[in-house]
């Protein structure tokens, strides 16, 4: 379970280098989607509408937890405080799925932004 949460972990970090794209491409099953405030993203959007996406700044992870479930998913869920490089915070709820294949991959997460938190800025 500790590399599914390196996994979340560099998704975050990735997103502060600009590489979230080049990191779902290596995460994400085939069939892995994004529930984002109005939206529904596969994995071919979330590889597209990373291309011109702010960076974040900053971002930390607290109220961690998790559970295996028959050992091949795991299912993380966490509070996420984030600030864009332009100064606009995103604070949220978030919940990913990862199931086993040849390693953990992405197949699903869920952004509930916190209230004033704009969901315009959900990192899909």
């Amino acid at each position: 379970m500790d590399q599914a949460w390196q996994c979340e972990e560099d998704f975050w970090q990735a997103g502060i280098e600009g590489r979230v794209a080049e990191h779902y491409a290596r995460v994400l099953a085939s069939d892995a989607f994004v529930v984002v405030p109005d939206r529904v993203l596969n994995r071919d959007d979330l590889l597209q509408q990373w291309q011109d996406r702010a960076a974040w700044a900053e971002y930390t992870l607290a109220e961690r937890r998790d559970v295996l479930i028959n050992g091949e998913t795991a299912v993380l869920s966490y509070r996420v405080s984030a600030r864009q490089v332009d100064g606009h915070p995103y604070t949220a709820r978030v919940s990913s799925v990862y199931t086993w294949i040849t390693g953990w991959a992405l197949a699903f997460r869920q952004h509930t932004p916190d209230t004033g938190s704009d969901p315009r800025l959900a990192p899909r």
